[in-house]
């Protein structure tokens, strides 16, 4: 056989292997990003979330959604169908920055009639720069072109990994139970004691100017959550601050950041309390949870009785912030936990 004939022969095989499997991949999806799966299981977990979320935000049926951080992961999508009525589906990105959450609304609101966002406004999300995501997103999975998706097509870990998982779960179907356990980390952990293992109870070396994180958060309130309540007027947006245990606050006095992060407080209320599609929620200071040790199974997270007790508070209106000197009297009280705390040098409560 001739050289130029092989070559011919050989470049053809390749590029009809190359077209077979990106074919393939199309067929699978392992993602969703096309189609709603309907002959397999998809590979939703911790490790797929940024690509999961992707195919979720577009193909699933829901007119309600839950966007935050790890401490939305315990949500349950069914109980808010049944406490504000309609479809609900959990958004949430483990360590998301607001840019994150940005990303998911934007598709959200580009795919289907969102009525309703439940969002947790972690203080920690709105210091990252603009641009900043909590791990690599893949963005050519949420925009609307085609043509980048090769990168989905001929991805290593989707070839090797998580195609082959979808096969092995052929012809199981997900049920509808998938939308609450997606990401849930619930019953998965010790909790108590366990909470002190991440705690710190120091004085601080050094302590941020109160209004460090100001600007950059106000930044990206105005590029990452404002525009989606303003262009959306008929959207509900119930927006809590999680209830951090009383030992986060100590961490953060500790770290010598308390003060930057409690001004973040006012500022986001201010930015946010005067649209009429927007109610507040404060459980930062929610002292039957905060100081209750048992809750938590570290000074972050708390177990999924928090995120149920949520959901049913905002349902009833509870802990709905009316006006500036409520959420500063318990900014007050966050504060002062904080200095007791450090004042003892370990946990008291």
């Amino acid at each position: 056989m001739k050289k130029a004939t092989w070559a011919r022969l050989t470049l053809g095989a390749l590029i009809c292997a190359i077209l077979l499997l990106c074919a393939l991949v199309v067929f699978v999806d392992p993602f969703q990003i096309y189609r709603l799966a309907t002959r397999y299981v998809p590979p939703i977990d911790k490790t797929t979330q940024v690509y999961a979320n992707a195919g979720i935000v577009r193909q699933y049926d829901y007119d309600g959604v839950i966007v935050g951080t790890s401490v939305t992961e315990n949500f349950r999508p069914s109980q808010l169908d049944s406490l504000f009525g309609g479809r609900h589906i959990k958004l949430s990105t483990s360590a998301g920055t607001a840019y994150n959450h940005a990303l998911l609304m934007n598709l959200a609101f580009r795919t289907h009639e969102v009525t309703h966002v439940v969002y947790g406004l972690d203080v920690y999300s709105f210091i990252a720069k603009l641009d900043q995501t909590g791990s690599d997103v893949p963005m050519y999975l949420y925009d609307d072109s085609l043509l980048n998706d090769v990168q989905y097509w001929l991805n290593r870990s989707v070839l090797g990994s998580f195609l082959p998982r979808c096969l092995r779960t052929w012809g199981q179907r997900q049920d509808d139970s998938i939308r609450d356990s997606m990401y849930c980390w619930a019953g998965q952990d010790e909790y108590g004691y366990a909470m002190l293992y991440s705690a710190l109870f120091a004085q601080p070396e050094s302590v941020l100017p109160a209004d460090s994180h100001t600007e950059i958060a106000r930044q990206n309130l105005a590029a990452h959550l404002i525009p989606y309540i303003e262009e959306h007027p008929q959207t509900q947006f119930d927006i809590f601050f999680p209830p951090y245990s009383a030992a986060e606050w100590s961490n953060m006095a500790s770290r010598g950041t308390l003060e930057a992060m409690l001004t973040l407080r006012g500022v986001c209320y201010d930015a946010l309390s005067a649209y009429d599609n927007v109610t507040i929620y404060d459980f930062a200071a929610r002292e039957d949870w905060v100081l209750t040790i048992e809750n938590y199974k570290d000074t972050l997270h708390y177990g999924q009785w928090i995120n149920d007790a949520i959901a049913e508070a905002i349902a009833r209106g509870d802990g709905a912030v009316t006006d500036r000197a409520q959420l500063d009297a318990a900014t007050d009280t966050l504060r002062r936990w904080a200095g007791e705390l450090l004042a003892a040098g370990d946990w008291i409560y």
